[in-house]
């Protein structure tokens, strides 16, 4: 009976270290993709302002994403979920002085921002290359040791 205890440890320590080891993994996937997507709602944003297509807040709700970014009683509400901390302070500092300039200047700042998210974009691909593979098999070895340790 003490056998049946033993692997029912070894399952759950083996899962817990493998889950961990996944959903950091998952973290890194998930910053690539959502840096990627404001990039994308950034370039169509400008566009539309490009246009002269409406104000700025009807241009934030048809660009970004709800879970992205949204306009609530004229304040931007940024869901940073799986960013960085500088990832969020550019993407904060895009939306605090958005709409306060003519529409030239707003189409080349909206530019220099969408080169600096793109450059994180391109960064969290080089580490999701990098480690997500690493982070996923670490977990597991993680969890064999510790079982081999105790067993």
């Amino acid at each position: 009976m003490a056998w049946l205890f033993k692997i029912l440890g070894v399952i759950i320590v083996l899962s817990a270290c493998s889950l961990a080891g996944f959903l950091k993994s998952f973290g890194l996937k998930k910053r690539h993709k959502k840096l990627f997507a404001i990039y994308r709602s950034m370039s169509d944003l400008r566009e539309r302002i490009r246009l002269g297509s409406g104000e700025i807040e009807k241009l934030i709700y048809l660009c970004f994403d709800e879970d992205t970014a949204s306009i609530l009683e004229g304040k931007a509400i940024i869901n940073t979920m799986y960013l960085k901390k500088a990832d969020a302070e550019i993407f904060e500092e895009f939306f605090c002085d958005l709409g306060m300039s003519d529409t030239e200047s707003e189409y080349e700042r909206i530019g220099i921002y969408m080169a600096l998210i793109l450059k994180n974009s391109n960064e969290a691909e080089k580490k999701c290359g990098e480690l997500c593979r690493l982070y996923s098999s670490l977990g597991i070895l993680c969890g064999l040791l510790i079982c081999i340790f105790f067993l």
